[in-house]
């Protein structure tokens, strides 16, 4: 799936960029974040609820598990999602075709965004997309049940997607006041989500003044050990840059500065006006080189809107753990057997074997001149270390 599509250069389009939500949450988050946002890119919620799916005006609705589900929620079972969507999962590859990346937006803590959102990135991946999976995990206040299941979720996930970006929304209540409404705390979840989506669209898909390159973010994720950050930051009048530095450094979604002091790799996202200056965007390199790692790979993407004179936003996407591409994780202990890549591996996705059709000779062995035996799309027939990209070792 990865074609010509991939990479800006003279004569190629951008990144075909497909966004969408697992879940009623998500699909929630994508109709509020859509309704605000001027020719955003295709969106999808899916989901089982069909009366959730029918209140959708500007995101396109998916059902899934029809026959499993029967038109309702999976009443916060991860389990029913994940077979739910196993019935739809030509669906799904119809519905990736043609894009070169995926956002993926999941709640995770209930059944259908838990359950469903790591199948529809391991079918994506199969597809050849890039995978970046966006997800916000409860508050304290939703319960013990809620926080164990989101973080199953997020471990299947980081098996399935290239990078999981994780948003806990009991992190992002540290930046609001205590006497906070429930509703406006929901509504800053949904703006910072907004805003790390539409950033890295922005950049991938409009000519602006400073591109994005689908390359670079294509490096990032597939050497991040599949666990990355995000980060949010904006700023009004002279002292724009300042306002959004201190809120981007020093704000709990990247440990006030601790994740950028360790990241190996960086993507930061500058939003502004006509009037946003060359000066402006030396200083916010610098300062974010200054206090990056030694070594560390910062790339820089800008975009002027006309609406936002005197006014900048930061959006920051930062590899939690780099890993570069030469490099691949040892066996634990050293005494191991296996040397495996990271959930994400790091080949180019053009290269990945579309696990939906029969493997390709040279990988099937013995079986080569065997029909395949198919289970959800994998060919069981490839040995197992090959299937999860697992590398035998000599040593």
């Amino acid at each position: 799936m990865m074609n010509q599509h991939t990479q800006f250069s003279a004569g190629k389009p951008p990144c075909r960029m497909l966004v969408a939500g697992v879940g009623g949450g998500a699909g929630r988050i994508l109709e509020r974040i859509g309704a605000e946002w001027p020719e955003p890119p295709p969106m999808v919620a899916i989901n089982t609820d069909i009366q959730a799916l029918s209140a959708l005006t500007v995101v396109r609705p998916l059902q899934i598990g029809r026959a499993m589900a029967k038109g309702m929620g999976t009443g916060g079972d991860a389990g029913l999602g994940r077979r739910a969507v196993t019935e739809d999962l030509d669906a799904l590859r119809e519905l990736v075709a043609d894009y070169d990346l995926l956002l993926l937006v999941a709640s995770l803590g209930g059944g259908t965004g838990t359950g469903a959102a790591p199948v529809v990135a391991r079918i994506a991946r199969e597809e050849g997309l890039l995978v970046l999976a966006y997800v916000t995990t409860p508050f304290t206040f939703e319960g013990a049940r809620r926080q164990e299941q989101a973080q199953e979720g997020i471990a299947s996930l980081r098996q399935h997607a290239d990078a999981v970006v994780t948003l806990p929304n009991e992190r992002l209540h540290a930046m609001l006041s205590p006497t906070t409404p429930l509703p406006e705390a929901f509504s800053f979840v949904d703006k910072m989500m907004g805003a790390g989506l539409r950033g890295l669209w922005t950049l991938l898909t409009r000519d602006n003044i400073l591109n994005l390159d689908f390359s670079d973010l294509q490096t990032l994720v597939e050497n991040s050990g599949s666990a990355c950050c995000f980060g949010y930051g904006e700023g009004r009048g002279p002292d724009r840059v300042e306002q959004a530095l201190a809120q981007l450094l020093e704000g709990p979604m990247l440990d006030r500065g601790r994740v950028i002091a360790n990241s190996g790799a960086m993507i930061l996202c500058v939003t502004g006006g006509p009037d946003l200056a060359l000066t402006e965007l030396q200083t916010l390199s610098r300062r974010l080189q200054d206090t990056a790692r030694q070594g560390a790979s910062v790339v820089m993407g800008a975009a002027v809107f006309d609406g936002w004179s005197g006014r900048l936003a930061l959006t920051l996407l930062a590899a939690e753990h780099w890993m570069p591409p030469a490099v691949k994780p040892k066996a634990p202990h050293g005494g191991g057997l296996f040397d495996e890549t990271v959930a994400g591996d790091a080949q180019p996705a053009a290269k990945r074997h579309k696990r939906g059709a029969p493997a390709p000779a040279s990988d099937r062995g013995m079986f080569k001149d065997v029909q395949p035996t198919l289970h959800e799309g994998v060919d069981l027939d490839i040995p197992t270390h090959m299937r999860r990209g697992i590398r035998i070792s000599s040593n």
